[in-house]
Parts: structure tokens; C-alpha cells; sequence
């Protein structure tokens, strides 16, 4: 046999080397360096996985609870798109901007009293923590926006999603019963009815007497809704002293009382029907059907598209209803004016000079004086004014009670249309009302502030307009 060559023999220009095994020849390639860099990392990469993979394991968890059926759940995902892709928050958010929750004039509405409903902080503040009005006024309140009525409460995407991204479903305690006394509208319907229910006009903090108010002493009482809740069973002739300085009306917005058939001022011995044809659909029915690009109602407009009403309805039946209340409104309000319990106002300061409007009339001032049916001359003198306002300090933002009565000579003046912004007060009726005058009064605020002019609920509407005409009628 040959001798063996030697393995050390220099590589043949840098790329390949013979060498001898046993005498057999054997040639070795060699890699260019870029490759063999390569072939580095990936070792040094499989080492590091081998190396992270050797480390001890902790110990083996609780064995979890098994399904309920062992299917796959919905897809988290997919549910969270149907909402939060791009294009459709566009969609939504573009249709929001064209709804009175936006454009209205709500973030300026900021007090104490008003702030639970016309801002987002307010809102979250009272669903948040239960209470009917915020902790104090919110000078720097933001504008109602998706935040307000929407949050994410479960993520359990197998029931009903729409209910777990609302910020509140719970019943709502009525302002009518002085937050005393909740109602269930539905899950959907108590979101929205948390403010849209009856709530009486926010009253003045006054001063117990005459001397109070001379030495600025504040009645740190206050009563929010004086009147409330009506008593539907008190006899329809005991008297009510209604003073200067109280009230009984409702707040725009009472939506869900009527929608519901409650609340409504009751004669003794009628029947009232609560239910009526869509008395089973929600507020999102109506207000968020189906979107029409032409008129720009539906969707998140929350202003109803009356041509799906049509698509069941073929004729206008909302005008027809709209039609046969605000006749009850108008003949109801004018047996008010006869019967001295409402006056005229004349006003010279609206954008349309000369526009009426109607008020209830007091029958006693401040101090519960009885005021004459018409004006007295001489040297008496009675509590009909505020000369002080309660205020906002800046420093602190709390509600400063300031509101002092003036006293002076009655020199009301008979309501015409050259008069600015005076009621008809020569015309009082100068004795206590009958508690069933108090309530034909506040029937008339009920529909006539409830904006849908009977369409919420036409047959408990007109009933309660037709039950209080016929009682003025009676006497």
C-alpha cells in the first residue's frame, strides 16, 4: 500500500482541499464566509431555544371547570368590528353629529341641578354612584359623546352584546316620587329614561319670612318638586296655596312617564289605559330604525325616519295623532287662562315680539300671603320678586344661595301685547286653587312638554287631556 499523504495539506485556492483517508482520496468545499455567518446564527439560535427549553417547569395549575357544551365560544373579534372597525365608527359617528345630544346646547347647562343629563361628566357621575344630582356644579363639563351611553361591562359575546356595552340598565328612580320609588322600563329603555322622565323646574332658594330675608338668611331647605307626587285620590276641592316661588311643572323630556302611561295627574273615579299599540317596542325602535341618507334621520341620529313608519302605517298616522292632541293642548290651556288659573305672557323681548306663552298663577307671594284678584292700591306690600340670584363662586365652584325677595306694591298690570314680559296678573284668581285645578294645570305641562305631542302614548294622552277639560267644565 501507499504511504499516506498528510491531512494538513493547504486548501487549492481558498475553496476546496483534497485530503487522503486510507489512501483514499477525499475532496473537502469550503463555504464563502457570507454563508457560513449564517450557518453561525442559526446555531447560535437552536442552542438558545434548546437552552431556554431545559429550564425546570413550575408546578401543574388546578385543572379548569369544563364548558358548558364544550363548543367554541363566538368570536371576541368579530364582535368588537361590528363596532369598532373604522368605517362604521365613521358611519356612527357622522350620523351622532346630526342628533340634539350634539348639536343642543347641553354642555352649557352645567349646575348642579342640570348637569346630570346636558353633560357626559354628569352622567357618568350619577349612574356611577347612584345619587339623582352631582356632587356640585362642573364649570369645565364635556359635551355629550359616545363615552356618555356606552362602556364595556362584560365581554361575554354568547348573550345579548348591545346590553353589556350601555352604561346603565338598572331601574330608575323617578324624580316624580323624589327619588323615592324606582321603575323597571326595560334594559334598554332605563339608559335612556334615567334622564328622560319627569322632573320638575328647579325652584329658587327663598328665605322663610320677611325678616329672614331682610337679614339674608338663607332657608337651607330646598324642595326640588314641592307638589310631587300628585295624590290621585285627595278630593278634587281641597285647597292648595300654589306661592310665588314653587312649581309643579315638568321639565322638557318626560318621554318615558308618558311612553309607560304613569304619573299623569289622575281624577278620581276614571279609568286610564297605560298600554297601547307599541307599548311592547323600546325607545331604540323608533329612534335608531333604519338610517335614510335623504333625510338624515335614524341610526345614531336618534331622530325617528318616519318613512319606515310607513312601510307598516301606508298613511301618516303620526300627524293624525299629533293633530287630535294639540287640539285637547290648546282647548285645555284655554279653559286654564278662563278659569284665572293660568295668565297670558306678552313678550317684546323674543326673536317674534308679541309672542304669548302661558304660566300658572300664583294665589299666595313668597310668604304665603294671599295675593287679591286684582291689584291693590295703597301700602301693601308683597313678596313677588327676587332681587339677589344664587350664583357660582369661581374660586371654589359651589352653589352660593343668594336669592333674596324683594317686597313692593302690586302694580301688575293686565297682560297685552304692548307690554314686555308681564303676566296677566290683574286677573288673578284670588283665592286658593282647588287640588283639581292643580292637577288639570299640570296634565297640560305633562303633554305639552313632552314634546311628541301624544305620539309616545295617544291613548293615555288624550285621557288625561279629556279628564282635565271636563272637570274645568264642571264648575
Amino acid at each position: 500500500m501507499g504511504k499516506n499523504k498528510s491531512l494538513n495539506q493547504k486548501p487549492v485556492s481558498g475553496l476546496s482541499q483534497q485530503i487522503y483517508i486510507n489512501n483514499n482520496p477525499i475532496t473537502l468545499k469550503f463555504m464563502k464566509l457570507k454563508n457560513f455567518n449564517r450557518l453561525l446564527f442559526l446555531a447560535f439560535a437552536l442552542l438558545l431555544f434548546i437552552s431556554q427549553s431545559c429550564v425546570k417547569e413550575g408546578p401543574i395549575g388546578l385543572t379548569g371547570a369544563n364548558g358548558t357544551n364544550g363548543a367554541n365560544g363566538k368570536d371576541a373579534n368579530s364582535s368588537c368590528l361590528s363596532c369598532h372597525a373604522t368605517a362604521v365608527m365613521d358611519v356612527m359617528q357622522s350620523q351622532y353629529k346630526l342628533s340634539k345630544h350634539f348639536t343642543g346646547t347641553t354642555v352649557a347647562r352645567n349646575g348642579k341641578y342640570c348637569a346630570r343629563c346636558h353633560t357626559s361628566d354628569g352622567f357618568k357621575e350619577i349612574t356611577g354612584n347612584g345619587q339623582f344630582v352631582v356632587s356640585n356644579d362642573i364649570p369645565n363639563a364635556t359635551r355629550i359623546d359616545c363615552s356618555t351611553c356606552h362602556k364595556h361591562s362584560s365581554f361575554d359575546f354568547s348573550g345579548d352584546t348591545a346590553l353589556y356595552i350601555l352604561r346603565t340598565t338598572s331601574p330608575v328612580a323617578l324624580n316624580y316620587y323624589n327619588n323615592a320609588k324606582t321603575q323597571d322600563f326595560g334594559k334598554i329603555q332605563n339608559l335612556c329614561s334615567t334622564c328622560h322622565q319627569i322632573r320638575g323646574l328647579t325652584t329658587p332658594t327663598v328665605y322663610k319670612n320677611a325678616a329672614d330675608s331682610i337679614a339674608k338668611k338663607a332657608d337651607a331647605t330646598f324642595k326640588q318638586l314641592p307638589f310631587f307626587p300628585l295624590d290621585n285620590t285627595k278630593d278634587v276641592n281641597t285647597a292648595v296655596n300654589y306661592q310665588v316661588g314653587q312649581s309643579f311643572s315638568v321639565h322638557d323630556g318626560n318621554q318615558s312617564n308618558l311612553f309607560t302611561g304613569i304619573n299623569g295627574y289622575e281624577y278620581p273615579g276614571k279609568t286610564y289605559t297605560r298600554t297601547w299599540k307599541h307599548s311592547d317596542w323600546t325607545c331604540i325602535s323608533c329612534h335608531m330604525n333604519e338610517y335614510n341618507a335623504t333625510t338624515k334621520t335614524g341610526g345614531h341620529t336618534l331622530t325617528v325616519n318616519e318613512q319606515k313608519c310607513l312601510d307598516c302605517h301606508k298613511t301618516d298616522k303620526i300627524a293624525l295623532v299629533q293633530a287630535a292632541i294639540s287640539g285637547k293642548i290648546v282647548e285645555l290651556r284655554d279653559l286654564l287662562v278662563t278659569k284665572k288659573i293660568f295668565g297670558r305672557v306678552y313678550s317684546k323681548t323674543s326673536t317674534v315680539p308679541g309672542t304669548i306663552s302661558y304660566s300658572a298663577m300664583p294665589t299666595h307671594d313668597y310668604y304665603g300671603v294671599l295675593l287679591p284678584s286684582s291689584p291693590t292700591p295703597g301700602t301693601t306690600k308683597y313678596g313677588l320678586s327676587l332681587v339677589n340670584y344664587n350664583t357660582v363662586s369661581p374660586t371654589t365652584g359651589l352653589v352660593v344661595y343668594a336669592s333674596t325677595v324683594a317686597l313692593a306694591i302690586d302694580q301688575s298690570k293686565p297682560a297685552t301685547s304692548s307690554t314686555a314680559s308681564v303676566i296677566g296678573s290683574a286677573d288673578r284668581l284670588g283665592r286658593a286653587w282647588k287640588y283639581g285645578e292643580l292637577g288639570a294645570a299640570y296634565n297640560y305641562g305633562y303633554i305639552n312638554s313632552e314634546l311628541s305631542i301624544g305620539v309616545h302614548n295617544p291613548v293615555y294622552a288624550l285621557q288625561i287631556l279629556q279628564n282635565s277639560i271636563d272637570y274645568l267644565k264642571s264648575y
